[in-house]
């Protein structure tokens, strides 16, 4: 009601008293007695409820007017008996016709009020669904939807003209024996490990079933029937439907065919280089720290030239489940891709339903009407095909992609030279987006403004600055943003994502303390196994992207591998950390940074991608500039720690260290060093595992 009052423009007027008294002392009295006033000159008095009445429902009295019964001043006005006369020579028609409404808009209420009908008249699931489409608010164009479908009917109909290679033998033994036997079955309950038992004649059989599918364009239905489980969001209520990840099971026949197209759809693609350079997402040689580092070094160049930066991230709301079938195949007849490839594709995506299993129990098959595929490795060459038209900016605003990742960023010497140009570029995305039936969240983009400073500052942008817009609705200014794994703040200092991924990392090494702590039965191999396959890869993980951070906000992730060198040595406190690290052959962090960084820096240097050979063909500013880049690293001296565990001959122990101890009659002296195993190895000889047993200095207590 409030609602409709702000909308309409009208006033609700209620006593303040009940105007109903039930005979039930059950029931509480209430209001039932409400008025609403609109355009109306007296001004409202009072109301008030009279208690005249032997009823459970008592009268209201409302005085509109002056309670003195004065009436108002008249309003003095001024007729214009001119228009009065044009107004009364108009001609009135005896029948009023309907609100004129252009064809298309008329055809599109027409499909609503049937579908409707039809959902009334036979509920099914399928008429229900469509008629709920229909009466949601669409942002396409009609036109555009229909001459798409219509061409991609035509064209599908045609017989193909392009022959695809045959499907061979070692090919198909060659993806069978990648397959990994974990993997949960599909439908057909048939696994990766009856594939893998299958003897040369099954494979034989099974490749010219593939074969023909090929010459027949036809994808086997059985394989397009998916089986959807819930694993619960960790943190979550179990009692919600959005707190379950679905994840659907094919089969594995399905798979091992798909797999045969991807290698035919990925040399059209990726062989013949369809896909544009500002995608990196599915593509050989290409990473997530790869495009990050476009940014960070497009950022940083703006700051060595003393210019601003502003990047906007687009959240693009499901995007691999929204895909429109008809513009992708659209889409892959625009590539030039074979037609007989394209047909098989279409069979592949179209008519493909799913059900959802919870224990032993299935749910009535669905049809599934759009999006790619999950859990298909069709599905990221199809969307990275999908959006490859994807509009190009080209008044010098950059353009990253990672599949549905996007982000736009500009620098410039001032804020008004960036906030026009880069506000164009999103429009012309946005209308490219609603054109292709792709959703952006405005609330989950995010802008970020770059600017250089050697402190952390608390505010994102400076004081009256208009927002970004998209969909006419603001973009939200960040301090810092999450983009593609690695926390960047506006100041390139990294001390968020750093701060972030060792509170990870402290996570994993409590919750692996049975397995790596001091009492652990566990050799000291699988220990350090389990710390180089677990926890250093989440502190450096894209670690050529921030290693040139200060050595202080670095040193932080150092602590935690020092922790973790203590823990599993069960060595005692005086046993220093670069004997750990010598002992496990382990390198420090910084070290393993930069090792990172020039192998990073060796495969982009000659990478083929020309935008990402552009991004590191810069020189390093020298080691005092004020600021760093990531090629700073291959230039850095390393720290005092890493010396002393690559030269422990520069840092030789002293052959008398004296310590106090709590009795103050005593003192603690070094007097020989001899090896002390947790695990009773003998002295002298090397562990099972290939480590040899640390050296730990033996102290004996000397009377004063």
């Amino acid at each position: 009601m409030e609602l409709l009052a702000k909308k309409l423009h009208f006033n609700i007027i209620t006593p303040l008293t009940p105007t109903c008294y039930h005979n039930n002392v059950n029931y509480k009295p209430d209001i039932l007695d409400i008025a609403l006033m609109k355009g109306v000159a007296l001004k409202l008095s009072c109301i008030e409820t009279l208690q005249c009445l032997n009823s459970d429902h008592r009268p209201v009295l409302m005085r509109l007017g002056s309670l003195t019964g004065d009436c108002p001043p008249p309003t003095k006005i001024i007729t214009s008996w001119k228009k009065v006369v044009e107004n009364s020579s108009r001609r009135v028609p005896t029948k009023s016709n309907r609100r004129e409404l252009p064809s298309d808009v008329s055809e599109l209420i027409r499909d609503k009020n049937g579908a409707l009908r039809r959902a009334g008249k036979y509920p099914t699931c399928e008429n229900r669904s469509h008629a709920r489409a229909l009466q949601q608010n669409p942002s396409v164009d009609s036109e555009h939807v229909r001459k798409v479908e219509e061409e991609v009917r035509q064209r599908v109909s045609l017989p193909p003209k392009d022959d695809l290679d045959p499907i061979t033998l070692d090919e198909v033994s060659k993806h069978i024996k990648a397959l990994k036997i974990k993997k949960a079955p599909g439908k057909d309950a048939i696994s990766s490990k009856v594939l893998k038992c299958f003897s040369a004649p099954l494979v034989a059989l099974l490749v010219a079933i593939f074969n023909a599918c090929i010459q027949n364009c036809y994808f086997p239905t059985d394989w397009k029937e998916a089986v959807v489980i819930g694993i619960p969001k960790p943190g979550k209520p179990r009692d919600l439907p959005f707190s379950y990840r679905p994840i659907s099971l094919l089969s594995v026949l399905g798979k091992l065919f798909e797999k045969t197209l991807k290698t035919r759809l990925s040399e059209h693609l990726i062989g013949k280089g369809l896909i544009i350079n500002e995608q990196f997402g599915f593509r050989p040689r290409h990473s997530c720290p790869q495009q990050a580092f476009r940014l960070v070094e497009y950022v940083s160049e703006s700051f060595k030239v003393k210019r601003k930066t502003v990047a906007v991230f687009f959240g693009v709301a499901k995007a691999f489940d929204r895909v429109w079938y008809a513009g992708l195949i659209h889409k892959l007849y625009q590539l030039e891709l074979p037609d007989r490839l394209i047909i098989i594709i279409h069979q592949y995506i179209s008519n493909r339903h799913f059900t959802f299993r919870l224990d032993n129990t299935y749910s009535s098959m669905s049809p599934i009407r759009a999006g790619v595929p999950q859990g298909s490795t069709l599905s990221p060459l199809l969307y990275s095909a999908y959006i490859n038209d994807i509009p190009r900016p080209s008044t010098g605003v950059q353009l990253a992609l990672f599949a549905d990742d996007t982000a736009l960023y500009l620098r410039s010497n001032c804020l008004r030279n960036i906030l026009p140009r880069l506000q164009r570029a999103i429009d012309e995305l946005t209308q490219w987006l609603r054109l292709w039936r792709i959703e952006v969240n405005p609330e989950k983009s995010a802008s970020l403004y770059f600017d250089f400073c050697s402190r952390k500052s608390t505010v994102a942008v400076p004081v009256d600055t208009p927002f970004l817009k998209i969909l006419n609705q603001p973009i939200p200014w960040q301090l810092h943003y999450k983009y593609l794994g690695i926390t960047i703040d506006r100041h390139l200092h990294f001390k968020d994502h750093i701060a972030r991924v060792r509170k990870l990392a402290l996570f994993y090494l409590s919750r692996l303390y049975g397995m790596i702590g001091r009492k652990s039965k566990m050799s000291l191999h699988n220990k350090r196994t389990i710390y180089t396959m677990y926890i250093r890869p989440v502190m450096t993980y894209a670690s050529p992207v921030f290693a040139h951070a200060q050595t202080d906000a670095l040193y932080d992730l150092q602590i935690v591998q020092n922790k973790f060198c203590r823990r599993a040595t069960n060595a005692p406190w005086y046993v220093k950390n670069s004997i750990l690290h010598r002992d496990l052959e382990l390198p420090t962090v910084s070290k393993f940074m930069k090792n990172a960084s020039e192998r990073f820096f060796d495969i982009v240097s000659s990478h083929q991608n020309s935008l990402l050979v552009e991004a590191v063909s810069c020189e390093p500013p020298p080691p005092n500039h004020f600021c760093r880049r990531p090629r700073n690293v291959l230039l850095d001296p390393p720290d005092d720690l890493t010396v002393e565990v690559i030269n422990p001959e520069r840092f030789p122990r002293p052959p008398e260290s004296p310590f106090r101890s709590c009795s103050p009659c005593c003192k603690l002296h070094v007097t020989s060093y001899a090896e002390v195993s947790t695990y009773k190895t003998p002295i002298g000889q090397s562990r099972a595992d290939g480590i040899t047993m640390p050296k730990w200095p033996r102290f004996q207590m000397k009377e004063l």
